[in-house]
């Protein structure tokens, strides 16, 4: 609905009011002093590499297991992506990065995987031992806490997405945030320098959670929600999550641009049930640990993640009985058909990351969700034959 009155209101699309409120909002809840908005996380990614001076041939450490949009925002500005291996937790293994250092190596992106938060006492401590520069990626979450403290605020820099799949969603949007006035500066400076989304760029985001009003409903009516997204994709009427340009290793400039006014209005609307969001995702996640053990319910899991034999059975037998769960990340480096030359990865280089992309599942934890909701998709799951 907030998106519909947006999109007949068209004076919302030139103001910069919300971004401002939007980039406020970041400051006070995550107690920094800079917060800079992008029109995408992966541009806010390549804004806070820039910021630190990395430079064409400097290396930057990130896990494997992830998405190209990563690793592109490395590339785009003529860096090298190192790739680590990852833990049972998802997230990176320090151990495996000591091994990935070379005399080139300037910084380290640290992904918090589902909401999961990596090891950052460890990784801290490596970073300050080498004088890495230290990034969180928290693409998968915002609330959630690492000892007490904000994921976020561990580190030199940290970046959010607010995309479509994402704890929060204005359909594609970013925010990068520091507590370091130098970095903040050139975070800041960067955006300047960048244009406006188009009109049009905006206008196909403000349609989307429109056209998905209908099309989550009739998705499993005989495929006519698959069906309706197919065709108002190709007549671009909606955009897509990640272009066929990423998959092979390219950046694309309209992800670096400033975030449209009417997006930062849609984040705000969400954001302002952020707690009530954050503690039904715990509240199912707590269902699915008692019910399949893993991971601690009482974080806020964008995605539940567990480890199956026959993964596409699996997935077959729940989409049979309309329940999608989803398979972040079946890919190495996902999504699907990504040229990992491109990307810098080489097969074999992190075995355990590649072993749990073949048998992850991910349950749902979306805020719409209910307890009951969360009890059918374990009973069919243990009707399928796991327990």
């Amino acid at each position: 609905l907030l998106a519909l009155r947006i999109l007949f209101s068209p004076m919302l699309w030139f103001d910069t009011k919300y971004v401002k409120m939007l980039e406020q909002w970041f400051r006070q809840y995550f107690s920094v002093s800079y917060a800079v908005s992008f029109a995408s996380g992966r541009g806010a990614l390549t804004a806070v590499l820039k910021s630190m001076g990395i430079k064409e041939n400097d290396e930057v450490i990130l896990q494997a297991f992830t998405c190209v949009a990563v690793p592109n925002a490395i590339t785009a500005i003529g860096a090298k992506p190192v790739y680590a291996d990852i833990d049972k937790t998802f997230t990176i293994n320090v151990s495996d990065m000591e091994g990935k250092v070379s005399v080139k190596t300037k910084a380290i992106i640290v992904q918090h995987t589902f909401g999961i938060a990596a090891n950052m006492r460890k990784i801290r401590t490596f970073a300050k031992k080498h004088n890495f520069f230290l990034i969180e990626d928290c693409a998968h979450t915002i609330g959630g806490v690492y000892e007490g403290k904000k994921l976020g605020t561990l580190s030199d820099a940290a970046i959010f997405s607010f995309g479509r799949d994402k704890a929060f969603s204005s359909v594609f949007g970013g925010m990068a945030i520091t507590k370091n006035d130098t970095l903040g500066k050139k975070i800041r400076y960067f955006q300047k320098l960048q244009p406006n989304a188009s009109i049009f760029w905006t206008i196909q985001q403000l349609f989307h959670p429109i056209a998905f009003f209908f099309i989550l409903p009739l998705y499993n009516t005989f495929s006519l929600g698959k069906i309706l997204l197919v065709v108002l994709q190709k007549l671009r009427f909606l955009s897509f999550p990640v272009m066929a340009q990423e998959k092979e290793g390219e950046s694309i400039p309209l992800f670096m641009k400033r975030l449209p006014n009417a997006l930062a209005l849609l984040s705000i609307s969400q954001l302002r049930r952020l707690d009530k969001f954050n503690k039904r995702r715990v509240e199912i996640s707590k269902v699915y640990k008692d019910s399949f053990g893993g991971f601690n319910a009482n974080i806020p899991l964008l995605r539940f993640p567990m480890l199956v034999e026959k993964r596409d059975e699996l997935i077959g037998f729940l989409l049979d009985r309309g329940i999608y769960v989803g398979k972040w990340y079946a890919e190495i480096i996902d999504p699907k058909g990504t040229n990992l030359k491109k990307i810098g990865y080489q097969r074999g280089s992190c075995p355990n990351a590649e072993k749990l992309a073949q048998h992850i599942v991910n349950l749902p934890t979306y805020p719409t969700m209910t307890v009951t909701d969360a009890k059918r998709v374990v009973a069919i799951i243990k009707q399928y034959g796991y327990f």
